[in-house]
C-alpha cells in the first residue's frame, strides 16, 4: 500500500456494500448507561455508523470520464467476520442483541459445522500461510467497544462451545459505567478472546489532527500490550471512519490489519487496512442471520 498524503483528511467510507438505509441514523448518546437486562440500554447506532455519505455527483456531459480499472482477481479466501456490539435487552435497538438471540446464533454455528477462529488463525487463512488444513466453514466473531455485557453475557454463551472471539476496546473507556474493567478484560483474554485497539476514546478519527490520531491509535495499542502482554497490531476504526492520515499512521507503525464497517466478507483481495465485516442486526431473526453466512454444500 502506498504512503498516503499527510495533508489530506477526507473521510474514506465505501458507498458499496453499506448497511441498509435504516443504519444511516446518528442518535445522540453513544454510551451505555446500565447493563441490567431489565433496563433499557442506551447503546446506539452512533457507536456503529458514521454520518451518511453524500451520493457522487454524475460527471457533466463531455467531461473526462474516470479510467476503468481492471477487474480484480477472484478471492481465494473469503471469511465472514461477524460484527457484534452490546449483548443485553433493548427492544428496537438494532445495535444490541439479546443474550437469547446470541445463544441461538452460536448454537446454529455449532450445529451446522461453522468454526469460529482466533484472530491468529484468521490472519493465517487470509495470508494463505497456514501449516495446518483450514478449518471447516471458518468465521471470525468480533465485538466492538468493550461493553461489560460482553463479559457478563457473551462470554458464558461462547464458552459453551469453546468459541474464541476478538474484542476491540477503547482503553480510555475502561472502568466507565457500562464498560469493562481491566480485570474483566484479562479474564476474557484468558478465556480465548483476542483483545485489540479501537482508539483510546472511540473518536471520529478524520476530525483529528495527525498527532491526535497517532495518540488515539498508538496509546490504545500501548495500553493493551502493557496490560495483557500481547501484540495489539490489528485495529478497528471507531464509527468505521478513517482517512489517508489514518492509513499512513497504521502503515508507519507496523499494524498488520484493520477492520471497517464496510459490509461484506473479508477476503485476501482486500487492502489489509480495509477488511470488511458483517453487521449483526439485533432485531433480525435467525433466518436473517443464516442468510448472512456463506452457502456451503
Amino acid at each position: 500500500m502506498g504512503s498516503p498524503s499527510e495533508g489530506q483528511s477526507e473521510v474514506l467510507v465505501s458507498t458499496k456494500d453499506k448497511p441498509t438505509p435504516s443504519l444511516e441514523i446518528t442518535p445522540d448518546h453513544p454510551l451505555i448507561e446500565n447493563t441490567d437486562l431489565t433496563m433499557k440500554s442506551s447503546v446506539t447506532l452512533v457507536t456503529y455508523v458514521s454520518a451518511p455519505v453524500a451520493a457522487a455527483t454524475p460527471a457533466a456531459k463531455g467531461a473526462d470520464q474516470p479510467t476503468i480499472k481492471p477487474t480484480p482477481s477472484a478471492p481465494k479466501v473469503s471469511i465472514p467476520v461477524l460484527n457484534y456490539h452490546s449483548v443485553t435487552i433493548d427492544p428496537g435497538n438494532i445495535v444490541v442483541i439479546s443474550p437469547a438471540k446470541l445463544e441461538e446464533q452460536m448454537t446454529y454455528l455449532h450445529d451446522h459445522g461453522y468454526t469460529p477462529v482466533s484472530l491468529a488463525t484468521f490472519i493465517s487463512l487470509i495470508e494463505g500461510n497456514g501449516s495446518a488444513a483450514a478449518p471447516e466453514k471458518p468465521v471470525l466473531l468480533t465485538f466492538d467497544d468493550g461493553y461489560i455485557d460482553n463479559y457478563e453475557q457473551a462470554l458464558p454463551i461462547l464458552a459453551k462451545y469453546a468459541f474464541p472471539a476478538t474484542l476491540f476496546i477503547s482503553p480510555g473507556m475502561v472502568d466507565q459505567v457500562g464498560y469493562l474493567n481491566w480485570e474483566q478484560i484479562k479474564k476474557l483474554h484468558e478465556a480465548g478472546w483476542d483483545i485489540q485497539p479501537h482508539g483510546m476514546t472511540h473518536p471520529h478519527l478524520p476530525k483529528l489532527s495527525a498527532n491526535q490520531q497517532a495518540y488515539e491509535i498508538l496509546e490504545a495499542r500501548k495500553q493493551i500490550e502493557e496490560q495483557l502482554g500481547v501484540k495489539a497490531d490489528v485495529f478497528c476504526y471507531p464509527y468505521g471512519e478513517f482517512n489517508k492520515i489514518t492509513l499512513k499512521i497504521l502503515m508507519d507503525h507496523g499494524f498488520r490489519y484493520a477492520f471497517t464497517t464496510q459490509q461484506g466478507y473479508a477476503t485476501d483481495q482486500q487492502p489489509p487496512y480495509q477488511l470488511k465485516r458483517i453487521f449483526i442486526n439485533g432485531e433480525e431473526d435467525l433466518h436473517s442471520f443464516i442468510k448472512k453466512l456463506p452457502k456451503h454444500d
